[in-house]
């Protein structure tokens, strides 16, 4: 049945989540309230980003639009003229989000703890930040004072767990563990005193407890995982499982409080996950192709002299370990490389890179190159134009016949030029060729030791994931049911970039023209949608100011740089 006046829409984001481990928890009964929005409503993998990382699928998600548009690539963003590299927030993001477009037309709306939120834009209701906000000492909220509130009304509230403390012992994972579902009850508390005592039209709430366990615990819930640890599994392997009943349980508390006869329900999570097994290492596999060069001999430069001096002694420290890299390793590197406190990734990625012998490079974790471009870098050596094309032919199929060593099959299993794959103001901006990878790979391109390896089994090479196990896959989840949804239904070839249209026809609004997503209308039932048809605008609406993205403290920036490395995004 379709109401007369237009839906609420409440949205609950699962960081991470994926059916690989819903299904199988779904079939013991362990997901009832999930279970049951499958039985009554629509439900189906929902395609991420390219790359699946939560910074670009994220900003997909709240304008609807492609990279090209919203120009986010990557947790890093080339710092024009320079090959330096700046975190992306908020303010990275080009376009309007949905909260703002609902906003602007008089809706009333709550967004809790959504990732490039930090800092909050003023919105027609409250926003309060999510991944990369610093710290809850930070201007994280709009309006001020929610913070505060929340505090009183639930005990605390937390952003986020803690994940940077490298390997683990037994006893610390399992605090991290409690940690997480400490930090879902609170999540869920402050997101039911605030649906108590706000009127909302549009109401948001994110939980990341899925995406950050996943990361450390896949191996011991997966007994299929090369790393998996039998002994462990009664124990360590229950982690995963805990969080996903959580999750469920705050999926059942939340439907039970705000879920009305005029209330749609969507439940998504960004990305995927499944199990990582091996790095890459893209830079090594560039020099070795003859694409990327690394300076030779010794410089006269005496800060390069020091640099290398200190790089060279953090890799002989590294191979006396016989575990991977712990917190202490990353904080004495943090202490004596002098770029690592203002960039650490282009400190550690590119220091030793000879720009004017080098015609491409990789940055991020994911598979994304660049050429070194004449007028775009500032050492480029590449002519734009036909020779760029012909040196981006010839990588494209050298990369397809990147293998892995045990298996035989390629490491990327699609390769696309980028301007294939974006297209907007910002497609400039994008990597020039895109890798497309499983999540069995980690792609490392700060390169912390020496060796000729390219494929190295996890516990093997020395990075900033060794401690991990699982990985972003692109295939995430969607849920869907209230008035018009369709019954029992397995929605087909969903894409993350397409809820913001459809949650705008669901409260019956116009969709602006500039959205590259399109409303799913396999979620509705055709009565509905013939009752009720989708609306287009081509209006012009200015969003909030946005400032450069680096408008932090220096403790900000440290704070943020500390947690991704725990992420992983430092490699």
């Amino acid at each position: 049945m379709t109401p007369t006046t237009p839906s609420r829409v409440l949205v609950i984001g699962l960081d991470g989540a994926t059916f690989n481990l819903i299904h199988p928890l779904m079939a013991q009964g362990l997901l009832p309230n999930l279970a049951r929005i499958m039985r009554e409503g629509s439900w189906g993998e929902l395609r991420s980003t390219i790359q699946p990382s939560s910074e670009q699928a994220w900003a997909a998600f709240m304008t609807g639009t492609n990279n090209g548009k919203f120009g986010v690539y990557g947790f890093q963003k080339r710092r024009p003229g320079t090959y330096q590299f700046d975190y992306v927030n908020g303010r990275s993001i080009d376009g309007r989000t949905l909260w703002r477009i609902l906003s602007d037309r008089g809706k009333q709306v709550v967004v809790i703890n959504v990732p490039m939120t930090y800092p909050p834009e003023p919105v027609n209701g409250v926003l309060i930040s999510g991944l990369l906000t610093p710290s809850v000492h930070s201007k994280f909220t709009h309006p001020d004072g929610i913070y505060q509130e929340l505090c009183e009304a639930c005990g605390d509230y937390r952003i986020d767990v803690d994940i940077e403390s490298g390997r683990m012992s037994e006893a610390q994972l399992l605090a991290l563990a409690d940690e997480a579902l400490e930090m879902i009850r609170l999540r869920t508390c402050a997101a039911l005193h605030l649906a108590r005592t706000r009127p909302w039209d549009f109401f948001m709430v994110m939980y990341d407890a899925s995406d950050r366990l996943a990361h450390k615990f896949w191996k011991y819930w997966d007994v299929n995982h090369p790393l998996h640890e039998p002994d462990k599994a009664d124990t360590l392997g229950q982690a995963l499982p805990r969080i996903y009943q959580a999750l469920d349980q705050a999926v059942g508390e939340l439907w039970d409080a705000l879920v009305e006869e005029d209330v749609t329900v969507y439940i998504l999570s960004d990305h995927g996950f499944g199990p990582m097994e091996k790095a890459v290492y893209l830079n090594r596999w560039l020099a070795q192709k003859g694409y990327l060069t690394l300076k030779q001999g010794v410089s006269a430069n005496p800060r390069e002299q020091a640099q290398r001096a200190l790089r060279a002694g953090l890799r002989k420290a590294v191979h006396r370990l016989d575990s991977p890299i712990v917190s202490t390793m990353k904080r004495w590197a943090f202490a004596h490389f002098p770029n690592l406190k203002g960039a650490l990734y282009s400190s550690v990625a590119f220091a030793q890179v000879d720009w004017s012998k080098t015609q491409a490079y990789a940055l991020g974790t994911m598979g994304n190159i660049y050429l070194n471009l004449q007028g775009r870098e500032p050492e480029g050596i590449v002519t734009p134009g036909e020779e760029a094309e012909r040196l981006i032919d010839q990588l494209m199929a050298d990369l397809r016949d990147l293998r892995d060593p045990d298996t035989g099959e390629p490491v990327f299993f699609a390769v696309y030029r980028g301007k294939d794959l974006y297209h907007g103001p910002h497609a400039h901006e994008a990597p020039d060729v895109v890798g497309v990878k499983t999540h069995r790979y980690h792609v490392v391109t700060a390169d912390w030791q020496s060796g000729d390896e390219i494929v190295v089994r996890l516990g093997e090479g020395l990075h900033f994931v060794s401690d991990q196990s699982g990985q972003h896959a692109l295939e995430g989840v969607l849920f869907a049911q209230g008035p018009g949804i369709r019954a029992g239904h397995q929605v087909q070839n969903a894409r993350l970039m397409d809820m913001a249209p459809t949650i705008l026809y669901t409260l019956d609004e116009p969709i602006p023209e500039e959205m590259d997503g399109v409303a799913l209308t396999d979620l509705f039932e055709p009565d509905a949608l013939a009752r009720r048809p989708i609306r287009f605008t081509s209006e012009q609406v200015e969003g909030p100011a946005r400032g450069p993205e680096d408008e932090q403290s220096e403790a900000e920036r440290e704070a943020i740089r500390k947690h991704l490395a725990g992420l992983g995004y430092l490699d």
